[in-house]
């Protein structure tokens, strides 16, 4: 029975002392172990259950209701508390509070994030709260920290989630100074993996960065990395008005992980997370990130200033590559999914290994068909000329649609290079969709490309004639061509 004038549900019990473990806790009073006993029981392991290291804690880690009175118990999740009976407090958001809890039914830990006390009695707030909550749910992936609960306490709304071993990432740059780049790249990699089932959801993080990352690097070596908060997670622009979790015209983020478009206030996409990631991935080699400052001068150094590249000298230069592709302020420029991303490490990874280099491309759509020879030839002498003027070197492939392209090892003349062009930073590379054989070659394009991610579109007026097209192929709004020369030339192009 509750206690007259006590809100159903709440709990509130002397705090007691394991006299097996020492350990403070709040239970019943027939209860004959803490939670940290029962954990040790399960298993008939002496196993000792302690605070995690590097936890601050601060005396108002638990919610506050009816004048003072601390919330010790969510529903079956009751607080884990440290040796001075204080709430383990994990983490605070732009919502809410974290703190390590204890599932008194399934007899685990979990992560409990409570509304903050200033949003008790907003409304508005409460219904972004339970978005946020219901948004973090719907993303089920290896590399990011499931929802688990979704509860009310008294006035109090909770979500527990996964408790993730290990630490933040932001704790491991700390401890160690710089990661080694094949740790970062994992990392990099598994946090791409966590954002491509983000972006499946059509949800866009907006604040990935170090702290939100854990990690556990296991004794073999091996590492698992997550993403653990959604806290601005917000829909992708055609999605339902209503859905959206965070205040309309406020910026939103962490100012020196931020991409330019945060700033700017215009809509977001999962381009402006991958920006965000390679700032993290620039911390992880370097100790620190690109731009510092106050939030003035990060602001505008993310939007303005070039990236500070001398910082690399100690990086590959693969990795540097990619760090330039991620952090392009144009997000066109960018790679454009997480999926790219995943394509694309393995790339970097040969690269290191072989001593090879990588160049940023630029990317030429020919919008011609494959009987279009003669104009094709003139099109191939166009943009030779225009890497002679600016002393590029032009791709051998006739397909690149990747914003990274390995160096071929050949000449502009066609003859073998006798040394790497370190001069040459960008690539030139022509995209002709007939030259690829329909449904011949794995990875053939099933949708026109949008020209618009194109540096440059070459135009070629011909006939409504043309090779067969595959029976797959869609223009990007989804219609089917007409031919092969009237689909290209209809395509819009970037100015």
């Amino acid at each position: 029975m509750d206690e007259p004038g006590k809100e159903p549900g709440l709990v509130r019990q002397e705090a007691r002392t394991c006299p097996v473990c020492g350990t403070k806790f709040r239970g019943a009073a027939d209860s004959e172990f803490c939670p940290v006993c029962i954990l040790r029981g399960a298993a008939e392991a002496e196993s000792a259950a302690t605070p995690d290291p590097g936890i601050e804690y601060v005396a108002d880690g638990a919610q506050e209701v009816d004048g003072g009175a601390q919330i010790q118990q969510f529903e079956n999740y009751e607080l884990m508390l440290d040796e001075d009976g204080r709430p383990v407090e994990l983490g605070r958001g732009a919502m809410g509070i974290t703190y390590k809890a204890f599932d008194l039914d399934l007899h685990c830990l979990v992560t409990l994030k409570v509304i903050g006390e200033k949003y008790l009695h907003n409304e508005s707030a409460r219904l972004r709260f339970l978005r946020e909550a219901r948004a973090a749910a719907r993303v089920r992936h290896s590399n990011v920290a499931s929802v688990l609960h979704l509860g009310r306490t008294g006035q109090n709304y909770f979500y527990a989630m996964e408790f993730v071993e290990g630490e933040t990432l932001q704790s491991l740059i700390r401890r160690s100074g710089r990661l080694e780049v094949k740790l970062a790249l994992e990392i990099v990699t598994q946090v791409a993996a966590g954002l491509a089932a983000i972006h499946k959801q059509k949800l866009v993080h907006r604040d990935i960065k170090p702290s939100n990352i854990m990690v556990s690097v296991e004794e073999d070596g091996s590492v698992t990395a997550k993403i653990i908060d959604l806290g601005l997670a917000k829909p992708v622009t055609d999605a339902p008005a209503d859905a959206v979790i965070s205040t309309s015209g406020a910026f939103a983020g962490t100012p020196e992980f931020a991409s330019p478009e945060q700033f700017a206030g215009v809509g977001v996409d999962t381009r402006s997370d991958l920006y965000s990631l390679g700032v993290v991935l620039w911390e992880m080699l370097t100790g620190q990130a690109p731009f510092r400052g106050t939030s003035g001068e990060v602001m505008y150094k993310h939007q303005r200033a070039p990236l500070p590249l001398d910082l690399l000298e100690a990086a590959p230069q693969p990795v540097v590559a990619l760090l330039q592709v991620l952090l392009e302020k144009d997000p066109v420029r960018r790679l454009q999914n997480p999926a790219e991303l995943l394509s694309v490490i393995p790339l970097v990874k040969d690269a290191i290994e072989s001593g090879r280099r990588l160049m940023k491309t630029l990317r030429v759509f020919v919008s011609s068909t494959g009987d279009v020879k003669k104009e094709r030839y003139l099109a191939d002498r166009v943009m030779r000329s225009i890497a002679a003027e600016f002393n590029l070197p032009v791709s051998a492939s006739s397909s690149t649609v990747l914003r990274l392209a390995e160096e071929n090892g050949m000449s502009e003349n066609g003859a073998p290079k006798t040394e790497p062009d370190n001069e040459s930073p960008l690539v030139l590379c022509p995209y002709f969709l007939d030259h690829q054989k329909p449904g011949m070659e794995v990875g053939y394009p099933r949708t026109i490309p949008n020209t618009g991610e194109f540096d440059l579109v070459i135009s070629i007026l011909w006939s409504r004639l043309g090779n067969l097209l595959a029976l797959a192929l869609r223009m990007p709004d989804g219609s089917v061509p007409a031919s092969g020369t009237s689909s290209r030339g209809s395509i819009g192009s970037r100015g």
